[in-house]
């Protein structure tokens, strides 16, 4: 693809009156979970008020009512768990027991808090990066017991290299981990029984180690049930990796042949099923010289060739006062899977919902177009 073929198209959008303070998750029974505007976790609720979208949140519990830290809020729905910081301090929450806890886990010049694990109904594990004058930066791990809330910080503590990632199971101790090598800036994966320490390699793991550059949570998706994974790759694309029931059978995709020729991908966001993903593309310029960031989407499905549909380019240019600041990928009751983001233009913001059914569109319309 060329820099000529890029159409760039209008997709309408609906402006909710709502305005939303922290990104939203998937949570349970189909809903999704946040902060509302008094810090407390709530989730999202949609309702029609005289043919108006209205999305409005409904509290699961009264805590924690903080001032949170942007940007640092995640949930576990499968264990019940939900957590996020004000600074340094850890807020957490458990729907199932009702106990919810705030507290600074270490306060050290020698690390920070970088994971929080649920571990059990009542136990979470808190991945603490120690870094000494001197050495190699570390993992330490310290569990927290919620209903006795004993935070074990003992630092005699074994020092490990290990980033205990993605656990396998719920509650399990085998995780897809992984070694980052600071100065080659990579990393190494495979899985980790925390208990016996064994590191096992295998089709997949070696797969990842080749193609994936240092993680987070933030870019890479994993949906073991799928056995499949959607991160963005060592080259300013992302891709997309399956493998069967042993781990073995590995396929790798790209969306290298969707992306315009001279643009880079400055950051994306995925739909939890993996399905859609939205990419900020940038090396724009604007009539001045400026430079410019455009948005893309793409859908993923095996009914593509190379797994990625063309892209569909929005026609909004956006500046650094012209930014969204946080985007997710959403379901609707009514509209199925949207995209759902704040948009400020550096006076006002405004809540902006995508339907992907709109993008489809799109993309079936560039597809006949390409047939004929």
């Amino acid at each position: 693809m060329t820099v000529s073929d890029e159409k760039m198209t209008d997709i309408p959008y609906i402006t909710l009156s709502t305005e939303l303070f922290e990104k939203c998750l998937p949570w349970r029974e189909g809903k999704y979970i946040t902060i509302d505007k008094k810090g407390r976790f709530a989730t999202l609720e949609w309702k029609k008020i005289f043919g108006k979208d209205i999305l409005t949140t409904k509290p699961i519990c009264n805590f924690p009512k903080q001032d949170c830290t942007p940007g640092y809020f995640s949930a576990s729905p499968e264990t019940g768990w939900v957590w996020t910081w004000n600074n340094m301090k850890l807020l957490c929450y458990n729907a199932d027991t009702k106990l919810r806890s705030d507290f600074i886990p270490v306060m050290s010049w020698k690390g920070y808090v970088s994971y929080v694990t649920p571990f059990s109904k009542d136990e979470l594990l808190l991945s603490f990066l120690w870094v000494d004058l001197g050495e190699t930066d570390c993992i330490v791990y310290f569990p927290y017991n919620q209903r006795t809330q004993i935070l074990d910080t003992s630092h005699d503590k074994e020092r490990s290299e290990v980033h205990l990632w993605k656990q396998l199971q719920p509650f399990g101790n085998e995780f897809l981990a992984f070694e980052y090598y600071e100065k080659m800036y990579d990393s190494k994966f495979f899985f980790y029984n925390k208990d016996s320490g064994k590191k096992i390699e295998n089709d997949l793991t070696k797969t990842m180690t080749g193609l994936l550059a240092r993680t987070s949570e933030d870019d890479i998706y994993v949906d073991m049930n799928k056995k499949m994974i959607l991160s963005q790759s060592k080259q300013p694309y992302p891709l997309v990796i399956t493998w069967n029931d042993d781990y073995s059978d590995v396929k790798v995709y790209t969306a290298e042949h969707v992306f315009p020729d001279g643009k880079r991908m400055a950051a994306f966001t995925a739909s939890p099923d993996c399905r859609w993903i939205c990419v900020f593309l940038s090396g724009y310029r604007g009539l001045k010289g400026e430079f410019l960031n455009k948005v893309g989407f793409v859908q993923i499905s095996d009914k593509y060739p190379g797994m990625f549909s063309p892209m569909v380019f929005m026609s909004d240019d956006y500046t650094e006062w012209q930014r969204w600041t946080f985007d997710h990928f959403i379901e609707h009751p009514e509209y199925g899977t949207c995209f759902l983001a704040a948009y400020d233009n550096g006076k006002t913001e405004e809540t902006r919902l995508y339907k992907m059914s709109d993008v489809q569109k799109e993309i079936d319309k560039i597809l006949s177009e390409q047939g004929e």
